[in-house]
């Protein structure tokens, strides 16, 4: 799952003046991120410094975030032309688990190279799945995660609804504070999800079919043979020269490469939080520079601890959907929409006075949701398979990775079909080799950052929306790492 909130301490020596990042121009973020790797290896831990050493090598910039809302991938939902193939793997049957962003995204991709390729989603179609639709949340695309598409020729929007301008904090003492993010793309996970399934169909009519209520019940690696549980009863076969596990953090295809190879290790840890949505509320509550230059913005609403949070997200229409969120297991305490109002109003300053009985009234007719995983897998191959998205490198909110994660890795799978030359043995191996030491990076990152986050070092948690950091993430982070262990970040 890529998740909804994206959470990180911070240093206040990292902030400007008004309590945004300080941004700089590309060659400029280069050099200084230059500059700092050496504090980083000096002051930073060893698996921390080797995992940064990695970050920094790869070619694109970590930022991405989420947060709930109802949006539709409308603006862009003209018809997609049929796309021409390049015959280097024609004749061959390629299979993809999971229909989310990624599964989807790698089977165009792959049918872009001649695979016939046949995509199983346990879940309905998205735009079926009431339960799916409950569990939005939004997704920003930035150039790291856009780039995979822009590749596939899939359009972007362009209306400024759906063009983010920034975030808005609102402390626990009412304070706010501003971050300027400008110029990413925002979805949300249902949408997205149902768009790049739409573009797949029209762009590959001949090459892509999709099979949803279609569960993944094993893996014959020595027959390349999956077998799928089916919705109303049966299990069908299908035999695959290449198999890509895209199925999440609960990946079965992953369960049976770790059967296969019982020295693959897999570590998978809870992000410790839950959430429930909320949507369809009014208000006025853009500060002014926001109001003069519309476009989508977050507002995050700390308390005063770190596993309770409210988030709301601007839609098209003007309304504001969002995420109140606590720690696992704190919503089986609660029982009635009074209950939920007096515990918003007691944790919560800044939150609109009419927005509170909304919010808990469909709050306590809810169910939870999980709020994420951090999976690190040792390999992400195996005979005729690869592992990538959630179900190879999931990662919790507090940097919300996931999707733009997920998305380049489809970018990488799609060069390494074109390196691989129609040799499809060869594909695997190729894309697991340089994807793991970028992924293990992102999950040490994740993995110490979140530390910070659960024991409320640095000034506590302060809620922060990842994209806002833009074109910066990867020298922000570098920064806020050496100001943990002391160093002098001044760039």
């Amino acid at each position: 799952m890529m998740c909804c909130h994206a959470f990180l301490p911070y240093s206040p020596r990292l902030m400007s003046q008004q309590g945004a990042p300080t941004l700089l121009p590309h060659h400029q973020e280069r050099q200084a991120a230059a500059s700092v790797l050496p504090l980083a290896r000096a002051h930073a831990a060893r698996t921390t410094t080797a995992s940064w050493l990695a970050l920094r090598h790869s070619r694109h910039r970590l930022a991405s975030s989420c947060a709930v809302v109802t949006r539709s991938s409308s603006a862009v939902a003209e018809a997609a032309p049929e796309q021409q193939v390049v015959p280097l793997y024609s004749g061959r049957k390629a299979v993809v688990v999971g229909a989310g962003p990624a599964g989807s995204t790698a089977a165009m991709f792959l049918a872009r190279q001649g695979f016939a390729v046949d995509v199983h989603e346990r879940r309905p179609e998205p735009k079926a799945d009431a339960v799916d639709t409950g569990r939005a949340y939004i997704i920003i695309l930035i150039p790291r995660g856009q780039a995979a598409l822009q590749e596939l020729g899939v359009p972007l929007p362009s209306q400024r609804e759906f063009i983010t301008k920034g975030t808005v904090r609102h402390s626990k003492q009412g304070k706010i504070g501003i971050s300027r993010e400008e110029g990413n793309v925002t979805f949300s996970r249902s949408g997205l999800a149902q768009y790049l399934i739409d573009q797949a169909r029209q762009r590959y009519p001949q090459q892509i079919s999709f099979h949803f209520g279609s569960t993944c019940a094993g893996v014959d690696f020595s027959q390349q043979l999956a077998s799928f549980s089916v919705a109303g009863g049966g299990q069908v076969q299908q035999q695959f020269d290449l198999l890509v596990g895209a199925d999440g953090a609960g990946s079965e295809v992953r369960k049976a490469l770790q059967q296969h190879y019982p020295d693959m290790q897999v570590t998978i840890d809870d992000s410790g939080r839950e959430y429930k949505v909320y949507g369809g509320v009014r208000g006025d509550i853009e500060p002014e520079e926001f109001k003069r230059d519309p476009g989508a913005t977050l507002h995050l609403w700390s308390s005063d601890d770190p596993w309770t949070t409210v988030t709301a997200h601007s839609n098209p229409d003007g309304t504001y959907s969002g995420t109140f969120s606590l720690k696992t297991g704190g919503f089986s305490g609660l029982k009635t929409a009074a209950e939920y109002e007096a515990l918003l109003r007691k944790k919560f300053v800044g939150v609109p006075d009419d927005w509170l009985p909304a919010i808990a009234e469909q709050a306590a007719a809810a169910t939870p949701s999980p709020a994420g995983k951090r999976v690190r897998c040792s390999r992400f191959d195996g005979p005729g398979v690869l592992l990538l998205g959630d179900a190879a490198h999931a990662v919790t909110p507090v940097f919300g990775q996931g999707a733009n994660s997920a998305l380049e890795s489809c970018k990488v799978l799609g060069a390494v079909l074109a390196e691989a030359a129609g040799d499809v043995s060869q594909v695997p191996q190729r894309f697991s080799a340089p994807r793991l030491a970028d992924m293990h990076a992102l999950n040490e990152l994740d993995a110490k950052a979140y530390s910070f986050f659960r024991c409320g070092r640095h000034g506590g948690a302060v809620i922060l929306h990842e994209a806002c950091w833009g074109p910066n993430s990867v020298l922000f982070c570098v920064r806020w790492l050496c100001s943990l262990q002391g160093a002098a970040c001044v760039l």
